[in-house]
């Protein structure tokens, strides 16, 4: 959706891509170090459209004070994953899909927050499968936009259909 809504995106990636991998090969692991607007489109991604916005629930097991608040035991703990991507104090314009939020100088900046510390849930229950499953991403965009192009949909008369992205409201996507 985010190639189809901002093809100057897919574009710029594209570019990157050429430069690194050129026409004769698959992009693999070992380019990733090589090509940040990539990885920068891979944790928009994940900050733009989260599988999952308020995670995953917990329970609190004893009684627990946070900043105030008192959590009772067996309280249902739900991080709202979404509020935190969707923070414009973190990410202006959340709205929009812009990896370059996350680039500086043409490298992954640091100062920005990765949605990675937070899409993947938190502490002893965080998702054991993160590390795969952001390799998985990576490289599946990598390889879609090495070889195919995402383009808008048209009409029966030949008018560019403009894709809307907007949410769905519910415990997944």
């Amino acid at each position: 959706m985010a190639m189809a809504c901002y093809p100057e995106v897919q574009l710029k990636a594209r570019e990157e891509l050429d430069a690194v991998v050129g026409p004769n090969r698959l992009p693999t692991f070992e380019d990733r170090d090589s090509l940040p607007y990539l990885t920068a489109v891979a944790k928009e991604c994940l900050r733009w459209q989260s599988v999952v916005p308020l995670g995953i629930p917990h329970r609190s097991l004893a009684d627990d004070e946070y900043k105030g608040y008192f959590i009772p035991a067996g309280s249902a703990i739900i991080a709202n994953l979404w509020a935190f991507s969707r923070d414009p104090r973190m990410y202006p314009d959340p709205e929009r899909f812009n990896p370059e939020r996350f680039l500086k100088d043409g490298k992954i900046n640091p100062a920005v927050q990765d949605p990675n510390t937070f899409v993947f849930g938190y502490g002893r229950r965080i998702c054991p499968g993160r590390h795969f499953a952001e390799a998985s991403l990576f490289i599946m965009i990598a390889s879609v936009l090495h070889t195919l192009a995402i383009d808008q949909a048209v009409d029966e008369h030949g008018n560019t259909i403009q894709p809307v992205a907007k949410m769905t409201y519910g415990v997944i996507q």
